[in-house]
């Protein structure tokens, strides 16, 4: 009951300043600031090949979030910007939202701890689009974007882009994120019969 009597209050503060400063409309020519989601094992390696499709004229600066016990993840990042000629990336480290055998009970005390840290990371970084594609450290992420949408502080579209291992099922990211983004993508056909929100653009990485 407290946490919604203080969401409902700083939703009122956030429409009080909106209702006392002009509307800004975002410049189309402006690239939109851009985070992306990175994970250990083969997450980051896809979400490096979906990224270097993007057009960095239109999405930058990207910053990069990773879980803070993810020794490998920053030094992929690092090599693949070097050897495309890119500026040295940014990154962002939260607490880790699980770990490989954990208890759901520890798990959901890791998450909320995760969560709190990325409500106060995505407030500082005030990004335009979130990138993620299915680590766990992605949900108090998406999470926290939702809580600033809710409070009106700022907006930001989702994208998920579902593990090309899966093929048949979602995995449990995907299960959650599937409810809270705004485009849900899949790289197999067969999820669509099952996910009719799902959006099927072929194979990304």
């Amino acid at each position: 009951l407290a946490l919604l009597v203080l969401l409902l209050l700083l939703r009122l503060l956030a429409l009080c300043r909106r209702l006392g400063s002009k509307p800004q409309k975002r410049d189309g020519t402006r690239p939109l600031k851009t985070v992306a989601v990175l994970g250990s094992g083969g997450h980051t390696s896809e979400m490096i090949s979906v990224l270097n499709h993007l057009d960095r004229s239109k999405y930058s600066p990207i910053t990069y979030i990773v879980a803070d016990t993810d020794k490998h993840s920053q030094t992929k990042v690092e090599r693949a910007e070097k050897a495309r000629g890119g500026e040295s990336p940014v990154f962002v480290r939260i607490p880790r939202s699980r770990e490989v055998h954990m208890s759901w009970l520890v798990t959901v005390w890791m998450t909320l701890r995760a969560l709190i840290a990325c409500i106060y990371k995505l407030m500082v970084l005030r990004p335009e689009l979130i990138i993620t594609n299915g680590p766990g450290t992605c949900i108090p992420v998406i999470l926290a974007a939702w809580f600033w949408k809710v409070v009106g502080l700022f907006d930001c579209r989702i994208i998920f882009i579902e593990s090309f291992c899966r093929v048949q099922t979602l995995s449990l990211s995907g299960k959650i994120a599937y409810w809270l983004t705004d485009t849900f993508v899949v790289q197999w056909p067969e999820l669509l019969e099952r996910y009719k929100k799902a959006k099927w653009v072929g194979r990304l990485c």
